[in-house]
């Protein structure tokens, strides 16, 4: 297995994501777990047996070129721009209540989310025509592109996994880039030299920060 060369010939992602091309690549920590069989359905193509009570949680964009390769009652799923789950933590409330103990993280290579405050006037103006008054339309979009806006995909997954696991402590969390071209699974380089950072958790800030932070 080998990076495809949108990834393999761009510097943004090129050097900043490890390939898990056998099994032994998986990490220790997600062996035997849900996150295990959810990396085998993606790079090595083995059909998920595990339905009945969900077990995972999976957090992805709402990207369309990109399809979860999972049975139905095998995981929830919370599918929002650029796959932050900023303004969801009452949906992960319940997931938990439900025993569910790990989380992946996806995000992707080309996220239009990095193209927000392009589209900016275009989104005001869709809401608009949907009915809305000019100047809340602006306010709205302007201030949500503030909260879902990206300048970097590797970067903003990073500020994303630090920010829940600040807040919620019990829980496996599990970061991944998917490629587009191969919808295979990258670990990137920076969870290696951060998982085991005591300090991430423990760096406390007030919740109402929490909330919002990055």
């Amino acid at each position: 297995m080998t990076l495809p060369e949108s990834i393999a010939n761009d510097p943004k992602y090129a050097k900043r994501l490890l390939e898990i091309a056998e099994e032994k690549d998986i990490p220790k920590e997600w062996q035997g777990t849900p996150i295990e069989s959810l990396i085998l359905a993606h790079n090595f193509q083995k059909p998920i047996t595990e339905v009945g009570k969900p077990k995972l949680l999976i957090a992805a964009c709402i990207e369309f070129r990109y399809s979860l390769p999972v049975p139905r009652m095998y995981a929830y799923v919370i599918r929002r721009a650029s796959g932050r789950l900023v303004g969801s933590e009452f949906s992960l409330a319940y997931v938990f209540a439900q025993g569910v103990k790990h989380i992946a993280l996806i995000g992707h290579n080309d996220c239009g989310m990095t193209q927000v405050h392009a589209n900016t006037p275009a989104m005001i103006e869709a809401l608009i025509k949907q009915g809305w008054h000019k100047d809340r339309a602006e306010e709205y979009i302007r201030y949500q592109a503030a909260r879902y806006s990206i300048e970097d995909e590797i970067d903003a997954l990073k500020y994303e996994y630090i920010r829940l696991k600040r807040l919620f402590r019990d829980v496996c969390i599990a970061p991944f880039i998917v490629c587009l071209d191969n919808t295979n699974l990258y670990l990137p380089k920076w969870y290696e030299e951060i998982k085991d950072d005591p300090t991430i958790e423990r760096n406390k800030v007030a919740d109402e920060e929490l909330l919002t932070l990055f």
